[in-house]
């Protein structure tokens, strides 16, 4: 018998994805947006000179908003033709469309905040892109988790430091619309997967929840210390932080005692609303386990 008639026993080479040019990605895109976001919204309203008068860049913005939804609406349609299960994806967006909807009549103040859709979208794609390059492992939840995390965190410090100038209160409202962004992201990432096996194994959030976990124990520690409030009667300084009459340092989520539950004045519909803490909660918790569940219907559905 010739070697040549022997059966092939070498062990099988998995080709393992680089994936630290996503995560390098990922986190320099995030870097970026935080620390340009003053930059960027003065680019985007100053007035300037142009052939036909006065003019700012947001002039702009609702045109170029109807171009990217025809646009964006036109890629899923293509992107349907390729998903294994289209009618369940139109479904989930067509969650997404009333999302927005809802988050556009009753919470956006201008049609400048429509940048976070492009933002943290191409956030969860890039997020999504480093945890699962092949589209095999569908860290749907991670990916919207994560990223609401990030935009959490971009609006603190923008509460705490850059937008200082005008920052009123901590705003939940754009942590619902960084989440609704999320999700688009994470539908045009995994829409057109292979859906998973029944038999996939299900990873549980074992970081998310220690995470989720460790914010929380924050959260109720400082509320409970006295170095975290809601509000107080006096106007709070730019930035939220008071210094106590013992000098140690307290934290208002908002400079006044009447924003959040409110219906300010807004050039969008009139009037918008000013989601309290827990309600926005609520509705990250809904929306979240909403969204995250396209794993879970794919998976039920596969073959």
């Amino acid at each position: 018998m010739t070697t040549d008639a022997l059966p092939n026993t070498a062990p099988r080479q998995f080709h393992t994805p680089t994936v630290w040019p996503w995560w390098t990605a990922a986190l320099t895109y995030y870097a970026v947006c935080c620390l340009m976001h003053l930059r960027f919204s003065i680019w985007l309203v100053r007035q300037r000179v142009s052939p036909s008068g006065q003019m700012a860049y947001s002039d702009f913005v609702p045109g170029l908003a109807i171009a990217a939804g025809i646009g964006l609406i036109l890629w899923i349609a293509l992107r349907l033709r390729r998903s294994q299960h289209p009618w369940l994806t139109a479904a989930y967006w067509l969650l997404w469309l009333i999302a927005a909807g809802l988050i556009d009549q009753y919470l956006t103040f201008s049609i400048n905040e429509y940048a976070h859709y492009p933002q943290y979208a191409l956030m969860a794609l890039l997020l999504a892109r480093a945890m699962d390059p092949e589209r095999t492992r569908w860290c749907t939840g991670s990916v919207l988790f994560w990223t609401t995390l990030a935009g959490a965190g971009d609006e603190l410090s923008q509460y705490l430091w850059i937008t200082t100038s005008y920052s009123e209160y901590l705003d939940f409202n754009d942590f619902v619309s960084n989440l609704v962004a999320a999700a688009a992201g994470m539908l045009l990432y995994y829409g057109p997967a292979v859906a998973p096996p029944k038999s996939t194994a299900y990873r549980k959030p074992v970081a998310e929840l220690v995470v989720t976990g460790a914010i929380m124990l924050a959260l109720l520690v400082g509320f409970q210390t006295g170095r975290l409030g809601y509000s107080r009667a006096e106007k709070v300084p730019p930035g939220g932080i008071v210094q106590l009459a013992d000098g140690s340092l307290k934290l208002y989520l908002q400079r006044g005692p009447n924003f959040y539950g409110s219906w300010p004045v807004g050039p969008r519909h009139g009037r918008y609303y000013v989601l309290p803490p827990m309600p926005a909660l609520l509705v990250l918790l809904s929306v979240g386990w909403t969204f995250a569940s396209y794993r879970r219907s794919r998976k039920a559905g596969a073959t």
